[in-house]
């Protein structure tokens, strides 16, 4: 089997490893070809971002504030000239959250994600290792307080089952034995004085286990660095745990179905060859044949962040995101403050009667707003070089942008006909005047942000 590489296969790359793209994004993607395309997103270190972070540092985000760090994360889903790069900082904020309403700094908040960013792609050992030093797991997992005369176990617990092997394949006593080798491992400068945001590590031997312990069948006097080497290093029967682990979130992430056994010990392989390289496990996803499979087409639900961000970032929109930042809450994620250290579950789990209304409310402010402040788009601008002479072809051209062009005929003929209603609701002809324009293509845009099409990605 190999790829079909199409315009529209150009398309679902880009909603899986982006945010969604405009028309022009997608047909520059699908002028590359596949590997073209794939290298393009996977290798973005090339694409130059300054004009893009100076645009971003004068939009001026609070960044003490959880709205402002929202804002900040979701302008740079939706901006950013290397989605990739953003999606996979998404994907590690899941993974490896920590909740702002135990944390209180929002600079730690901050830094976690920016060290979440700049190890995004590289090699799996140095983002282990730099979230398991990091200010804001410290304190959000307990490690802050683990002790010789005192361990505590929440770290080690979550390092294994949430974040490297998975649950099964440890046991309660690697996890007591891990906790002793990062003790020691602690903040210094938390306090209210200075808002809990100049917390930084500290290695503090006066308080580290030096015993001997035995971690996954090995033993020795081992520190944290040696912990998480042992946890990386480790291997079963099938070969490499944390590779099997992390292949598979991996694909689940990027091709919204379930890996195949087959899959994973593929996505093992790539991750022990190329030194438990992130970046290449991805670039392996991305080209696969399975992929770009039926089966894995509109399988993904978006959560309510990437729902704001493709509506603003399909829309080719304007936003400050602070509408979307304030929906969070009731669409069920509130970013940077997961409820516990799983963090939100994915899927159907997002769906919900209110976590619905609340997309359909924020997607009505987005399609009612005509002013120049907020989220706000420009109705002409969609239309422009097109031919919107009939409802059929407006509609088509809209679902097309929105990626909702697979509904079926019975939803097409639908919107079509909304389109060529009165206002009083009586049957009439759609004209392409610039009143029609600015009242009826909102409201088919709100009708298709809330189809069930466009929360499947």
């Amino acid at each position: 089997m190999s790829v079909n590489w199409t315009r529209d296969a150009a398309a679902h790359l880009l909603r899986r490893a982006g945010f969604g793209g405009t028309p022009a994004e997608i047909d520059a993607l699908f002028a590359r070809g596949q590997e073209g395309a794939v290298s393009y997103l996977v290798d973005y270190d090339a694409i130059d971002t300054s004009s893009y972070e100076s645009a971003l540092a004068a939009r001026n985000y609070n960044l003490l504030k959880t709205i402002g760090l929202q804002q900040w994360f979701m302008d740079r889903m939706a901006f950013s000239p290397r989605p990739l790069e953003e999606k996979m900082t998404y994907f590690w904020n899941l993974h490896w959250t920590s909740g702002i309403s135990k944390v209180k700094g929002a600079t730690l908040i901050l830094n976690q994600n920016k060290t979440e960013r700049t190890l995004a792609m590289g090699k799996f050992d140095d983002l282990v290792l730099a979230i398991s030093q990091d200010p804001a797991m410290l304190v959000w997992l307990d490690n802050d307080t683990n002790k010789a005369s005192k361990p505590n176990e929440n770290y080690a617990r979550e390092l294994m089952e949430l974040f490297t092997l998975g649950i099964g394949n440890y046991t309660q006593t690697d996890v007591t034995e891990v906790a002793r080798a990062l003790t020691g491992w602690t903040v210094q400068n938390y306090n209210k004085a200075t808002n809990y945001n100049q917390a930084t590590f500290v290695n503090n031997p006066n308080t580290h286990d030096n015993g001997s312990k035995t971690i996954l069948g090995q033993t020795g006097n081992f520190d944290g660095t040696d912990a998480i080497g042992i946890i990386l290093n480790h291997a079963d029967s099938a070969g490499s745990v944390s590779g099997r682990f992390l292949g598979a979130k991996l694909w689940l992430y990027f091709a919204g179905t379930e890996a195949a056994d087959y899959l994973v010990d593929e996505l093992q392989g790539v991750y022990v060859s190329s030194g438990r390289m992130i970046r290449e496990v991805v670039r392996t996803i991305l080209l696969h044949d399975d992929f770009y499979a039926d089966h894995t087409l509109k399988t993904w639900v978006r959560s309510p962040a990437e729902y704001a961000v493709a509506s603003v970032r399909m829309l080719e929109a304007d936003s400050d995101f602070s509408s979307a930042a304030n929906s969070l809450a009731g669409m069920g994620q509130v970013l940077f403050n997961p409820s516990d250290a799983k963090g939100w579950d994915w899927g159907i789990a997002w769906m919900n009667t209110g976590a619905l209304f609340a997309r359909a409310t924020l997607s009505n402010t987005l399609a009612t707003n005509r002013g120049t402040s907020g989220t706000h788009f420009d109705t002409t601008a969609l239309l422009a070089g097109a031919d919107a002479s009939t409802a059929e072809k407006v509609v088509d051209l809209l679902a097309s942008r929105l990626n909702v062009d697979d509904v079926s005929s019975e939803v097409r003929s639908s919107w079509v006909d909304y389109m060529n209603r009165n206002d009083d609701g009586s049957l009439g002809t759609w004209t392409n005047t610039s009143a029609n324009v600015d009242k009826k293509v909102r409201g088919l845009v709100h009708v298709m942000l809330t189809s069930p099409a466009f929360h499947l990605a």
